[in-house]
């Protein structure tokens, strides 16, 4: 559609009911205000053909007319450019005015957030090593400028302190880097991807990040909540990340509160994640992973490396399997408790030994893998899979296959206290993880 617009031939998008708000955000953040658009009731996917083609004909004479002649162009959405004042019988009367305003624009989270007032940004700032008007990076989905300032702003309104925010900084800038795939198409599509914050090198110990039940709340993950907030506020104030305009999730998620975590490097037996990524031990990380769903996977009874391992690789055969290329299977997130990673370490087995282990033996049903998306006319099946088609549902069923491509698609983290329980997550496109370092006074 954009490509034929820049070719300067009259293009006109159609859009579902539910995603109009989505199109105003996406044709503003992507150059395209002038984009052109009509609305159809329902999602054509998953609707029946009859559906399809009834929709489409009520909307043919509003398709020739945005083709035949030029539409004003829309102007909507969020001003987070503006500095407004707040009033009231008091401070705190101010402040209760402040949140009810902000987060009727939808520019919070929910939940109670703090002025960010000159004072406090003034103050925010001397966390960093960076000027203020210092352009960090575009941030998606919706590539607004993240300068130093703005991740400042959020940092306040979040609650954290000006400690933490060479880390928010660091993250918004590992998001960035996660390409189209990742910092786009995934975080705007209907499916319940998000991001997850994983600190590592000797600012966890600094900040006090928890790496032991470190997903959930209450006063030792102060810390963890307080970082993840910050970069939620920032990826929807400054990345535009808001439900209904660039964020289509169906359902949604609790992991979009977004989490950040520490690895129990102590614990583990292996050196910590950030140096797979090639940072020396002695830097401070923070990585970026894009997670959709989770799973607990208990082991009740091992405790010998081989036996661990091979319930972790089932624990990784849930969930979907794409077509779209030869090597389409998933990536996994492991965070592998010291219960589980110390008898794996003393066992023998290497950190990159248990993920070769792990992707051998995840093996699944391509049938049951792939039960959401028929075969026959579907656009995404391509070349490499069209043999499928000729198979009967018990044929599919009995083909198994690796449900990762390669032991790259395999991360373990070593986090949580005592007990043999690994939390699973399906994850991509591949983590970025950046320095933190580089960041702070």
């Amino acid at each position: 559609m954009i490509e034929l617009e820049k070719m300067g031939r009259p293009a006109v998008a159609i859009v579902s009911g539910r995603f109009e708000k989505d199109a105003v955000a996406s044709s503003r953040a992507f150059g395209m205000p002038d984009l052109q658009w009509v609305v159809v009731p329902r999602i054509y996917r998953n609707l029946e053909p009859e559906f399809s083609i009834a929709q489409t004909e009520d909307a043919i004479d509003d398709l020739i007319e945005g083709l035949t002649q030029s539409i004003e162009e829309r102007q909507s959405g969020i001003d987070t450019e503006s500095t407004t004042r707040y009033e009231g019988s008091d401070r705190y009367d101010a402040i209760l005015k402040m949140n009810k305003a902000l987060n009727d624009e939808d520019l919070g989270d929910g939940l109670f957030l703090y002025p960010a007032t000159a004072e406090a940004v003034e103050e925010m700032l001397k966390g960093t090593n960076l000027p203020p008007d210092h352009v960090v990076c575009d941030m998606p989905p919706g590539f607004g400028v993240a300068t130093v300032e703005k991740i400042a702003i959020n940092t306040v309104m979040a609650g954290a302190k000006p400690e933490h925010l060479p880390v928010v900084i660091a993250a918004v800038k590992a998001l960035s880097k996660l390409g189209k795939e990742g910092g786009k198409s995934l975080l705007m599509s209907t499916s319940p991807q998000a991001p997850l914050l994983i600190v590592n090198g000797p600012v966890t110990k600094r900040l006090g990040v928890n790496p032991r039940s470190a997903l959930g709340p209450g006063r030792d993950n102060t810390v963890n909540t307080l970082i993840g907030r910050a970069f939620l506020l920032c990826f929807r104030n400054i990345g535009y990340w808001y439900p209904g305009h660039m964020d289509m999730d169906t359902i949604g998620t609790t992991r979009k509160f977004i989490q950040c975590i520490g690895e129990n490097e102590d614990m583990s037996p292996w050196d910590g994640f950030h140096v797979d990524q090639g940072f020396d031990k002695d830097e401070s990380t923070v990585s970026v992973f894009v997670t959709d769903g989770e799973l607990d996977v208990q082991d009740q009874g091992n405790h010998e490396a081989e036996g661990l391992l091979r319930t972790l690789a089932y624990g990784c055969t849930f969930g979907t399997r794409g077509l779209q290329s030869k090597k389409s299977g998933g990536q996994r997130l492991i965070l592998m408790p010291p219960d589980v990673a110390g008898p794996i370490g003393s066992g023998g087995f290497t950190k990159q030994a248990s993920r070769e282990f792990i992707q051998e033996h995840a093996v699944g049903s391509l049938g049951r893998m792939i039960e959401y998306m028929p075969l026959k006319g579907e656009a995404r099946v391509t070349e490499e899979w069209k043999w499928l088609e000729n198979l009967s549902k018990k044929q599919l069923l009995e083909i198994n296959i690796n449900v990762m491509d390669s032991a790259d698609d395999v991360y373990i983290v070593v986090v949580g206290a005592d007990r043999a329980k690994t939390a699973v997550f399906p994850s991509g496109p591949a983590p970025v993880t950046e320095g933190v370092d580089q960041y702070m006074p």
